[in-house]
């Protein structure tokens, strides 16, 4: 058993260079790999909890902005005149103004209502007009860009042959710092619930 231990004490061969350098290298690319990985799954949770901030922020605008667009009334020619200059009504419930930039009709308890984008110092924000009043609708963490409404309704004097219908789309991105920016496209259809 002594002769085993001299044998190995006396065979003291070390790690060649060549080796040293073949386990360094492999050690780094394991590390370099994981840390990436890491990396990874950190920013993805990162863009989906910006996207859910911005979407819990802005479910109270588009909740408000449906129920009131959905029990919109028969409005005609009666709200031209909240804008100046006047603008001029196609449809029976839904008009739009500037390139489909603006949304108005009267709601259910017969108040002109127009919706659209207003800038509030350098925060591009979702704004409505009710009877003379005005308000933000969105909250000042997000900021609304490239806002459309297209209307799908009969046109004034015509026969009643679809029910009136409008889409939004918009885009939206959370203010703050980059890793917090999740830019969101939403789209949503409301119909009215207006028959003739």
């Amino acid at each position: 058993m002594k002769t085993f231990f001299i044998k190995i004490i006396k065979n003291n061969q070390g790690v060649s260079l060549l080796e040293l350098l073949v386990a360094v290298s492999i050690f780094t690319v394991v590390i370099l790999s994981s840390t990436q990985i890491f990396k990874m799954v950190i920013e993805g949770q990162r863009n989906a909890i910006a996207s859910q901030n911005i979407q819990e922020s802005l479910r109270y605008a588009l909740e408000a902005i449906s129920k009131e667009i959905r029990n919109a009334e028969k409005s005609d020619h009666d709200c031209e005149t909240i804008f100046t200059p006047a603008a001029t009504a196609t449809y029976k419930v839904y008009n739009t103004k500037d390139s489909d930039a603006i949304l108005y009709f009267k709601n259910q308890n017969g108040f002109c209502v127009a919706y659209y984008l207003e800038n509030d110092n350098g925060v591009s924000r979702l704004k409505i007009y009710r009877d003379g009043e005005v308000a933000f609708v969105t909250p000042r963490e997000i900021e609304v860009n490239n806002l459309k409404f297209l209307v799908n309704d009969d046109e004034i004097n015509a026969f009643h042959s679809q029910q009136p219908k409008v889409s939004i789309t918009m885009d939206i991105e959370a203010i703050g710092k980059a890793i917090h920016t999740q830019p969101i496209r939403i789209q949503t259809t409301i119909s009215s619930r207006y028959y003739e």
